[in-house]
Parts: C-alpha cells; sequence; structure tokens
C-alpha cells in the first residue's frame, strides 16, 4: 500500500443536506451551460484576436517554414472562423457530456505521447507530445483548490466519489479534446493544428479558474459539498487477474460507492442510468421546463454520443399522427401561416401525443424556424417548405432519428431543395421551371405521403432531375463567361509579363507618374500586342523599346544628351499615342500624363543647360543611348531594385484564394451596404482570375489581386458549407448561444 499526492475530495461539513435527483439534474444543467458558453466565449474572443497575434509572431521568424505555418494558420482562422466556433462548442458539449456520464472516458488517451507509441507514425507522436505539454501548461495555471472543487462537486451531481484529476468534464483535456476535434473537420495540417491549439492556450487557461470558481460557487449555494478539503489517496495492490473484487473506492466523507445506493459491479455504478435520465427528461418537459427540451434535444441529435442509440423508443401516438393527416390535406389545399400551423401542431401534440411526441413536434417546429429565418432563402421557397412542415413533423415522429441521421430521406429533401435554392446562380422567379417543379413536388407529397418514408426519396429524385435541368439552363451563361475569362487570363498574363519587364528596367529615381504609367496604361498596350492574333514578335519588342525610351527620357541629362533627347522625343510621343488607342484610357488621364512628361523633359533641359561650364556627371544606368539613337538595356547592370508596382496584398488574404474551389459561395458587402451572395462559377488554371455570378444580375471576372483585397477588407466573407438543417438542428441543440457563432 502506498500513498500518492494530495488529490482527492473529502467533506468536512457531515450534516450537508442531501439534494435530491431532480435538483442534480437541474444544478448540472446550469453547470454545463456555465462551462460551455463561458469557454465558448473565450474561443470566440481567441478567435477573434488571433489572426493579429499568429501575423505578428510569424514576422518576428526568421525560418520561411515557420512564418508559413503560422499564416496558413491565419488564413485558415479568418476563412473558418465561424464554423470552428460552432464546431468547438458542439464538440465540447459532446465532451463534457460522454465524461460526465460515462466511466470509461477514452477520448483524452491520445493526449498522452507513451500510449500505444508503436502504432503511430512520428507525426502523430510529435502531435501528441505537443498537445501533451499545451495542456500540462494550462493546468500549471490553475488554482488546485478550485480544480479541486470541481471535480468533487460535479461528480456529487451524478453520485460518484470524485473525477481522476485530468478527467473531469471541464478539465483543459476536455477543452483541448473539443478544440482538436473542431480543427480535425478542417483538416489542417499538424503543424498548423498545433500552432493553433498553442495559440488559444493562454485564452483557455485564463478563462477556466473563472469558470472553476463560479462554478464551485453556485454548487456551494445549493447544498452541494460546502466544504471539501484534500485527502491523500491510498492506493492498494491492483486486483488479481482471476476476477476478485477490487477495494472499494473510498468516497467523499469515507462512503463507499457500493453505501451510497449502487452496487460495487454495477455497470452504472455511481451514474444515473440514461434510460431513466431521458425518462426524467420527457417527464420534465411534461411539467413545463424549458431546459429539460434543449438537453433532450441534444440527446436526439446525437444518440450514439450519448449512449442511448439502442434505447426502445416508443411509436408515437395514433391520434396524434391521425390529426397530422388531417392538417396535412389542409396544408395540401392552401399555404398556411406559419404562427398558425406551428400553435396547431403544438396543440395537437399536447392535447393527442405523448411526452416524446410533443419533444418532437416542437424541435421539428423550431427547426423550421431557423429555416424560415436563413434571408438568403427566397420567400416562394419558404411558403413551399412551410406547406411541407406537418410532413416533416410526421416523417420526424414515424422515424424518430430525424434529428441525428442526415441520411434521413426528409432531411435529405429539404437539405436538397434548400441547396440548389440558395445558389445563386438559380432563377427562383415565381414561373421559372425550378419553381414550378418544387410546387409540383411538394403537392405529390402532401397528397399522397401516409406511412411509406421512400416518398421523399422518389421527391429527392425529381428534385435533381430539376437542378440538372437547372444547370443545363445555365451552361450556355457559363460557357461565354469562361470563354470570356480564358481571354481575361491571357491578357491578364501577359500584362504581369510586361510589368515585369518594365520593373526591371526602372531606376530608383524613375518619377512616380512615369512608372504609374508604365504600370497601367503601356503595360495594357504591350499586352494587347502580344496577344493579339497572329502578331508578329517585333510588336511585342517595339512596345518594349518605346517603354525603355520613355525611361530613358526621364532620367537626369547632361548637357551633350540635351540634343539626342530632342530628336528622340516626337518619335516617342508618336508613338505611345498610337499605342495608347489599343486602351480604354480617358481623354483627361492622357492629356494629364503627356502635359507632366513636358513639363518634366523641359525642367531636366534646363537644369541641364545651367550646369557650370567644365562639369560633367557620368552616369551608370541599365538603360544607355546608342550612338544610333536606339535605347539599349543591360541585364547584368547591378540596380537596387525600386519598389514593386504592385503594393503586396498580404500572404493572409491572398492565401485563402488557393483553397477556394468552384461552387463556393461568397457573401459581398456593395458600395450601398448591401450584402450580394455570389457563386464562385469559374477558377483560372493559374489562380489568376475568377469568376463571380448570381443570377440575373452579376456575371463578371474579378482579378485575384482584386478580390482577396475585399477579403482584407471583411467586405466579402465564405459562405459556410453546413446545410441547411445541420444549421438548425445544431442550433436548437445547442441553445439560444448557438446562433452567435
Amino acid at each position: 500500500m502506498s500513498v500518492s499526492h494530495l488529490s482527492s475530495p473529502e467533506l468536512e461539513d457531515e450534516s450537508a443536506t442531501p439534494v435530491d435527483a431532480q435538483r442534480r439534474l437541474e444544478l448540472l444543467e446550469d453547470c454545463r451551460e456555465i462551462v460551455v458558453s463561458r469557454m465558448s466565449r473565450a474561443i470566440a474572443e481567441a478567435l477573434e484576436k488571433m489572426s493579429d497575434e499568429l501575423t505578428a509572431l510569424a514576422l518576428k521568424k526568421t525560418r520561411r517554414e515557420e512564418q508559413g505555418v503560422l499564416l496558413e494558420a491565419v488564413s485558415l482562422v479568418r476563412q473558418n472562423r465561424p464554423e470552428i466556433e460552432l464546431r468547438f462548442r458542439r464538440a465540447f458539449v459532446d465532451v463534457f457530456e460522454h465524461r460526465m456520464y460515462s466511466r470509461s472516458v477514452s477520448g483524452t488517451a491520445g493526449l498522452d505521447p507513451d500510449s500505444e507509441l508503436a502504432l503511430v507514425d512520428d507525426t502523430e507522436i510529435e502531435s501528441r507530445i505537443a498537445l501533451t505539454r499545451i495542456v500540462h501548461r494550462a493546468n500549471s495555471k490553475l488554482d488546485p483548490d478550485e480544480v479541486l472543487g470541481v471535480r468533487a462537486r460535479l461528480a456529487a451531481l451524478v453520485e460518484r466519489d470524485w473525477f481522476e484529476e485530468d478527467m473531469h468534464p471541464a478539465s483543459p483535456e476536455a477543452v483541448f479534446e473539443a478544440l482538436r476535434t473542431a480543427l480535425d473537420k478542417l483538416a489542417p495540417s499538424a503543424e498548423i493544428k498545433s500552432a493553433l491549439l498553442d495559440a488559444f492556450e493562454p485564452y483557455v487557461s485564463a478563462s477556466l479558474n473563472g469558470i472553476y470558481a463560479n462554478v464551485n460557487e453556485t454548487l456551494r449555494t445549493n447544498r452541494v459539498l460546502p466544504r471539501i478539503k484534500p485527502r491523500a489517496i491510498v492506493t492498494r495492490s491492483p486486483a488479481k487477474p482471476d476476477g476478485a473484487a477490487r477495494p472499494a473506492t473510498p468516497a467523499p466523507g469515507g462512503a463507499s460507492a457500493a453505501g451510497a445506493g449502487v452496487g460495487a459491479g454495477s455497470d452504472f455504478q455511481g451514474q444515473v442510468p440514461l434510460l431513466e435520465t431521458f425518462e426524467d427528461l420527457l417527464r420534465q418537459i411534461q411539467s413545463g421546463q424549458g431546459s429539460a427540451r434543449q438537453a433532450a434535444a441534444r440527446i436526439l441529435s446525437d444518440p450514439q454520443g450519448f449512449g442511448v442509440a439502442d434505447l426502445p423508443l416508443p411509436a408515437p401516438e395514433p391520434p396524434l399522427v391521425e390529426a397530422l393527416d388531417s392538417l396535412q390535406r389542409f396544408a395540401a389545399g392552401e399555404v398556411a401561416v406559419s404562427g398558425q400551423l406551428l400553435e396547431d401542431l403544438l396543440e395537437q401534440a399536447r392535447d393527442k401525443g405523448s411526452a416524446l411526441d410533443q419533444l418532437t413536434v416542437e424541435i421539428v417546429s423550431m427547426v423550421f424556424d431557423y429555416i424560415y429565418q436563413d434571408r438568403h432563402l427566397p420567400d416562394l421557397v419558404k411558403q413551399q417548405l412551410l406547406r411541407l412542415q406537418v410532413v416533416a413533423v410526421k416523417a420526424a415522429l414515424l422515424d424518430r432519428s430525424f434529428f441525428a441521421r442526415r441520411q434521413h430521406p426528409m432531411r435529405r429533401l429539404i437539405d436538397r431543395i434548400s441547396e440548389i435554392t440558395t445558389d445563386p446562380d438559380s432563377d427562383v422567379a415565381q414561373d421559372a421551371p425550378l419553381m414550378t417543379g418544387l410546387r409540383e413536388v411538394s403537392d405529390r407529397i402532401l397528397s399522397e405521403f401516409e406511412r411509406d418514408l421512400t416518398i421523399f426519396e422518389d421527391a429527392l429524385q425529381r428534385i435533381d432531375l430539376i437542378a440538372f435541368a437547372e444547370a443545363e439552363r445555365r451552361a450556355t451563361r457559363l460557357a461565354e463567361l469562361t470563354r470570356e475569362g480564358e481571354r481575361a487570363e491571357t491578357l491578364a498574363v501577359a500584362v504581369d509579363a510586361a510589368r515585369s519587364e518594365i520593373l526591371a528596367r526602372c531606376a530608383e529615381d524613375t518619377p512616380e507618374f512615369v512608372r504609374e504609367f508604365l504600370r497601367i496604361w503601356w503595360a495594357q498596350v504591350m499586352a494587347n500586342v502580344r496577344t493579339r492574333p497572329h502578331a508578329p514578335p517585333a510588336d511585342w519588342d517595339e512596345a518594349l523599346a518605346l517603354g525603355e525610351e520613355l525611361l530613358w527620357s526621364v532620367a537626369a541629362k547632361t548637357p551633350e544628351e540635351i540634343p539626342r533627347l530632342a530628336s528622340l522625343l516626337p518619335k516617342l510621343i508618336g508613338g505611345m499615342m498610337r499605342g495608347l488607342q489599343t486602351t480604354d484610357i480617358t481623354r483627361e488621364d492622357r492629356e494629364k500624363f503627356f502635359n507632366g512628361l513636358l513639363q518634366w523633359h523641359t525642367r531636366a533641359i534646363t537644369l541641364a543647360k545651367e550646369m557650370p561650364p567644365g562639369v560633367r556627371i557620368r552616369h551608370e544606368r541599365a538603360l544607355t543611348l546608342g550612338e544610333d539613337g536606339r535605347v539599349r538595356f543591360d541585364p547584368t547592370f547591378d540596380v537596387r531594385a525600386p519598389a514593386a508596382f504592385d503594393t503586396p496584398i498580404g500572404s493572409v488574404a491572398d492565401a485563402m484564394l488557393d483553397d477556394a474551389e468552384r461552387g463556393d459561395q461568397i457573401d459581398l458587402t456593395l458600395d450601398d451596404g448591401a450584402i450580394a451572395r455570389v457563386k464562385l462559377a469559374w477558377i483560372s488554371p493559374s489562380r489568376k482570375l475568377f469568376a463571380l455570378t448570381r443570377y440575373p444580375d452579376i456575371a463578371r471576372s474579378i482579378e485575384r489581386r482584386e478580390l482577396a483585397l475585399l477579403f482584407r477588407s471583411g467586405r466579402a466573407r465564405w459562405v459556410d458549407k453546413l446545410s441547411a438543417m445541420d444549421r438548425a438542428i445544431d442550433a436548437v441543440a445547442e441553445g439560444p448561444d448557438a446562433g452567435k457563432a
């Protein structure tokens, strides 16, 4: 027998009044909400500040690989911030519930770098070790008394002795397990994930002490272990392999688990049986307790995670199903008002259904409310979904996996309808083929659905055919846009090549107005020459030579160079005027440039004439004027590189476009403040050009730089890819705060 560190709680006040089972369940719900809500807010705060922090850290790094990892982490956060917040909250709820009720928690095994090392590769081992260090760092910042109180008091709510130090539901291990799960869905590399988890740690550590203090105070004031103190754990020899009984683990106050009313060999030792818990929730729902609805909704939306997938849920009450049949016939005849239909459904559920039926009806109605609030879903589509609401309620009653199973046929149908009709390229006018087909599908379901769910599979096939026809309608328009995009990309590549050639010939003292002219207009002239069908290479050389002559002409001049400049200018001005005719430069911009050029040349000539006799300036330049009157470029000339024509937009904003895919949707903030949802309909092979579309008013190509700047300024945001039903069910199961993500 040996004594370990002081980590087990002991009750000092033996006179404390026991808390009844119903009150324990209410307190557990309150504590879960404290932990989940406050930690979710901490993660949201971290995500808000993390981009700037990681960017600043990247700038301090000297190794390009380290900088790249941090900047990719920044890109991932900026592109997926709402999704990370939502996935973390959902994952943390799952971890909390699992640890609270399960005695065999396997989720944190991956944090142990010594576990099963032979079964994983080196990258996974390094990831585990890094995560373990992060967790240890967080643990070192926690108040041990508050940690001890949470371990003991949360365990008391489920009639357990105490939670192990790293296994309680609100431990740093639990938080980082949820964070890792949330990030895994986005499939970042191990290095990026490690960088993000490391960045989260200060926020997690700073929040946990306050969360623990809040939970302890809540439970103390409700007489859950009012006073506890550390007590040494007495470790006995391990049980023999012949099945000999293990010594009972002392409970707070010295009572064994068996003494608490649960057999030592029971699978539910110290734990409220899940079936009884779910039945308690249903009884609370009948008595009008709102918090029980949310808890039961979470169980129904994830029965596997809560270990209740095999619970024998009762069939719906026949009188309720018959009443829904009548409502279905009513909806088949006309479009009902949302509020009135919801009220009718709930009234039927209260009068003729069981508590579980009532819960099912309410959750489906809440899910539809979330869908109706989607401002991107057209009103005409909402009307058809409203007609199908009673059908969805009946389908969910007949097959209660509606909430947990994405492949439930009714869920798939609603998701597909939402997906097609919110596609920015879809024509959702009242008389459009898409809407006509949707009304026909709704009419058939309302008139024919009785108990067989396969009708939704048939409806889904019909919707897919409608979607195919809609895609065919868009094909011609998209083909023309693609051709325009390909032409524009060819021109953009040529412009880049022209700018590169010109930039190599610029000097530090090249006037800014000349640089701007060359960057915007003369590069366009050169690109037009290169992309013109059957244009001879000499045309490009001639256009480039004019650019070189312009650059030579604005450099400082010696008195001997003035006659050469005077003889060059007529040819230079004439050639540039002809070249600019192939561009869309305005008359005002053209005259402004040539007036500025005239003033510059006049001043250069004046300064040269004012030089004292005998003074000569030796110029060393990449561009020189030969005896034959031609400007020559020396590519080996060592000139300090002038600033680039294009100011960098930042690798973070730009890198977001590397992962973009055709079909992705973007919310654009227009000049008047309105939000336009557009679709990424085409991406050029070089990813220099993107085509954005929205029926019927938007179809344009946009350069990578311009689009990246829109993201950087916040005027463009990616639309998350979660389905309408997924978002709605998540929001219902996770409570009112879910929508804040």
